[in-house]
Parts: C-alpha cells; sequence; structure tokens
C-alpha cells in the first residue's frame, strides 16, 4: 500500500509540456524542410519515410531515413515560440540502425 501511494505521489511531480512532436505520418514532407546545401553541385541526399527493416507496426514505426549513402542531409521543422526560463529542457529523439 505504501509503495502504491508513493508511485502515485511521483506522477505528480513528473510531469511536462510537449512543445513539439512529430510521427512522420502523412504530410510530413509538408511539415518539413530539406536543406538545399549542396544542392547545387549534386551532393544533397533525399530524405525517405520508412519503417526500417524490422518493425512491429508499420504505421507507428515509420520515419525518416537517408535514402542515398555518402550525401549531405539537412532537415528542419519549425515550431511555436516558448521559454524555458527556470525550467530544465530536455530533448528526446530515438534512432534506429
Amino acid at each position: 500500500m505504501r509503495r502504491t501511494a508513493v508511485c502515485l505521489s511521483s506522477l505528480a511531480v513528473v510531469s511536462g509540456k510537449v512543445y513539439f512532436s512529430e510521427t512522420f505520418g502523412s504530410g510530413w514532407e509538408d511539415r518539413w524542410t530539406a536543406s538545399e546545401w549542396k544542392k547545387s553541385d549534386g551532393t544533397a541526399g533525399k530524405w525517405v519515410a520508412s519503417a526500417g527493416k524490422w518493425f512491429t507496426n508499420e504505421a507507428e514505426d515509420t520515419g525518416v531515413q537517408t535514402g542515398e549513402d555518402s550525401r549531405f542531409f539537412g532537415l528542419a521543422a519549425g515550431f511555436d515560440s516558448f521559454s524555458n526560463a527556470g525550467k530544465d529542457l530536455i530533448i528526446q529523439h530515438q534512432a534506429k540502425y
């Protein structure tokens, strides 16, 4: 009983606001801007949406991957301005090899 109370009380302490989240579902190309750096000399790579070779649920596991070897890549997305003054800022991403 005491352990349950401690676990439940920690839920209130561990909370935060998500300022940006992306699942790379339908229309991700419209939300992200690919870099045009190195495009003029033909060495810019292309991004593709893929769940990779191993996945449990293709729709949920889809992300972006580099579509060509030995190229230069850049990708950016905008989000609303915010301030984390006096708070920790945690940036998390996931990579699958």
